[in-house]
């Protein structure tokens, strides 16, 4: 495969991918974080009401994300992505229309089953496009996704706060349609049928292991910041949806710079042990000081949070590119993806009631205390390891 390194090489291979990822984040940012304030103040969904939600959308990719992985190895992944536009857009909109809780749940899941079909198979299109030959690309990728964060936040708060809840999700239901043309750009790549013991195989190696088991861990907090990030800026820092729109959008901003920076000059000049240890560090102490209940303190933390969030996203996707077969690394990459929302998953489930319980400062804490406790890990893992 060739070196896509330069500029012409990102542009053509990662543009069309990091359109559709920044519009995916867009979505995802807009309707996730904010989308527990109007499941409690309106429709009257309690705490583990609100925790079963996430867990479940956390659930339907522990059941397809393999599948997904291996389907898109075997099969053309543009089929995938409009199933997965389509499934989203039709949700999306019930979001905004169902009220009772049992409904409610199996919309919310069609909704992140389609955006988890979608973001499998373009993670997919990167890897295979690129190779682990261009950081660059996976930099650029990358940099586009939290910068669609950004935009979602920021939009989501004036949607929400304008337009109310259930007329903003109806509006953004036409989003998802509308990328449906622009799949016909998408290139087609080579198609593998591996034997699904193969897949078994690369992943029971020691390194992708060890990968695998901090990336759990550290997903935890994922969970904590679906179920009560936003439900801690409207309670404890008293702050609007417009508000806790600019708050996350100026993380999302700093984790789009850190993104292409690591790309672009940061990658290769740390040891393993060392880059690993300063995400850590910074991600979990970001995450446990800014629950400190003054919006300027808690902000300047949370963005030392991002920056540690936008390292370990970089060193996953690289890491990623760099242990697997690109034959196989649909479904390879998929079973990575399972490990992160196995952690998200049972962090919803955790911290969710914890928050509603106890006062949604409690899971940014206690997440945060996790991460930093995978130093220790960290340091066994890869103390001696080079580059």
């Amino acid at each position: 495969m060739a070196n896509l390194d330069g500029a012409e090489g990102v542009a053509s291979a990662a543009w069309l991918p990091s359109f559709f990822i920044l519009v995916l984040s867009l979505l995802m940012s807009g309707v996730y974080f904010f989308l527990p304030l109007y499941l409690k103040h309106q429709l009257q969904f309690g705490g583990w009401q609100i925790g079963v939600l996430y867990a479940a959308a956390s659930l339907n990719a522990l059941l397809v994300t393999f599948p997904l992985g291996v389907a898109g190895d075997r099969y053309p992944l543009v089929y995938l992505l409009r199933i997965g536009l389509v499934l989203s857009g039709l949700c999306l909109w019930g979001l905004g229309r169902v009220q009772a809780f049992f409904p409610y749940l199996l919309v919310f899941w069609g909704f992140g089953l389609g955006l988890h079909a979608f973001r499998i198979a373009l993670d997919t299109v990167l890897f295979k496009s690129v190779g682990h030959s261009s950081v660059r690309a996976l930099a650029h990728y990358n940099s586009w996704r939290m910068a669609g964060m950004m935009l979602g936040t920021l939009s989501g708060g004036f949607l929400f706060h304008r337009l109310g809840f259930a007329v903003a999700l109806q509006i953004l239901a036409v989003v998802p349609l509308l990328l449906l043309l622009p799949t016909f750009k998408l290139p087609r790549l080579q198609l593998h049928h591996s034997p699904l013991w193969q897949y078994g195989r690369d992943f029971l190696q020691a390194p992708v292991l060890f990968f695998a088991t901090w990336l759990f861990l550290f997903c935890l907090h994922w969970g904590a910041e679906t179920t009560s990030y936003g439900l801690f800026l409207q309670e404890n820092l008293r702050l609007t949806p417009q508000g806790m729109g600019l708050y996350m959008a100026t993380e999302f901003a700093v984790l789009a710079v850190t993104a292409y920076l690591y790309g672009h000059f940061w990658y290769g000049r740390l040891s393993p042990l060392t880059f690993l240890s300063l995400a850590l560090l910074t991600s979990g102490l970001g995450h446990i000081l800014m629950t400190i209940p003054m919006v300027a303190v808690s902000l300047a933390w949370r963005l030392v949070h991002g920056f540690g969030d936008a390292l370990i996203l970089m060193e996953s996707y690289t890491t990623i590119a760099r242990l697997f077969q690109v034959e196989r690394i649909g479904g390879n990459s998929s079973l990575i993806s399972l490990v992160s929302v196995s952690g998200s998953f049972a962090g919803a489930l955790l911290f969710g009631p914890l928050g509603a319980a106890w006062g949604y400062q409690w899971p940014l804490i206690l997440s945060g205390c996790i991460s930093l406790g995978l130093l220790p890990l960290a340091f066994w893992g890869l103390q001696g390891r080079q580059r």
